[in-house]
């Protein structure tokens, strides 16, 4: 930010810049007026007074001007240097006018651009860095069968089949979470049944694992405005987190209620709970991958934030509770249907 202190700002303390340009035309005609007044007194010719007046007016102008002005002329620079990449530069506020309150939108806007273009760059840098490590895998598998030194059997293009699933899944969750965020995609609402759409999920969590515990407590009738593709996608995913953070053969449960207009869905298991850091973070793309909670059994960590941004487009949130005595309880509100 460029320093202003040193700057004339004669008329900033004037809150409309309407005001402010009213007042520095009467003050212009004003002067000319005196100084072609002065001029005549002291018998100066017509055209040294004309001189003299235009010189007065104009430099009276110029003063006056220049303060209010500098802002306009600091964001067409500080445009143009954006336009090049640097998001760092910021106008200085320049009074209490709609002038300064450009500025100030206009540093908003900078810090806004500043935080998506550092958003890009991370997510670019974590989605290279988790397709480079199933990749590698694959060529490294595939290197040593061509050289002789890894038997092509079945044991062998299993791992490589494996490998090949993971990556797969990660392209499709990396393009979701892209169409989600940028509005390429979005949610088709229709009328639902809470009940059976979390049946529906409950059935499918106890086909993928038949040793699961798990309980469903819902009303009946409870209905919500959404899209079941994605809500579905949002409840196997929590779902499948309990299961895998949960110790075997501990119960899951999920509880569906609802009060003053929202319904509540909160799916608890008894694992090993997280920290009020780690709450905060949860949500956050890749933050799973950067192996910060331990024994999460693998994963790029872009599912919660999937659901996250899901859950948000219907107009509800989701969040971290504590499930006492041990585990958590994943939260999620959606409006419903009244």
């Amino acid at each position: 930010m460029r320093d202003r202190m040193s700057r004339p700002q004669p008329l900033a303390s004037i809150g409309s810049f309407k005001t402010k340009w009213s007042i520095i035309v009467v003050v212009a005609i004003g002067m000319t007026a005196i100084m072609s007044q002065v001029g005549l007194e002291l018998g100066w010719p017509w055209w040294v007074r004309l001189l003299a007046a235009i010189t007065v007016g104009l430099s009276l102008v110029q003063f006056l001007a220049h303060g209010t002005t500098y802002p306009l002329r600091d964001m067409a620079q500080a445009s143009e240097t954006m336009a090049s990449g640097d998001y760092t530069v910021r106008v200085a506020p320049a009074g209490k006018d709609e002038v300064g309150q450009l500025t100030e939108a206009f540093n908003a806007m900078a810090g806004n651009l500043a935080e998506a273009d550092r958003s890009q760059r991370e997510f670019i840098a974590n989605a290279s860095h988790e397709l480079r490590t199933p990749v590698a895998a694959i060529r490294s598998t595939l290197e040593n069968i061509v050289d002789g030194v890894v038997p092509a059997e079945s044991k062998t293009m299993a791992k490589l089949l494996a490998q090949t699933e993971h990556l797969s899944g990660l392209v499709a969750q990396l393009l979701d979470l892209s169409r989600l965020e940028s509005g390429a995609e979005t949610v088709k609402m229709v009328p639902l049944d809470l009940g059976d759409l979390m049946h529906s999920v409950e059935s499918e969590a106890r086909l993928n694992h038949p040793a699961i515990e798990l309980e469903l407590k819902s009303p009946m009738g409870l209905k919500v405005v959404g899209d079941e593709h994605r809500l579905r996608q949002v409840f196997t995913n929590i779902v499948a987190n309990a299961v895998r953070f949960a110790p075997l053969g501990s119960p899951i449960t999920v509880v569906v209620g609802h009060q003053n207009g929202t319904a509540r869905i909160a799916i608890q298991d008894l694992g090993p709970g997280i920290s009020d850091e780690q709450k905060t973070r949860v949500f956050e793309r890749f933050w799973q991958a950067d192996g910060t909670p331990s024994g999460s059994g693998g994963g790029a960590g872009l599912g919660l934030a999937i659901c996250k941004e899901i859950i948000e487009q219907h107009g509800g949130q989701v969040s971290i509770e504590d499930h006492h005595p041990a585990g958590v309880s994943v939260v999620v509100e959606l409006p419903r249907m009244l």
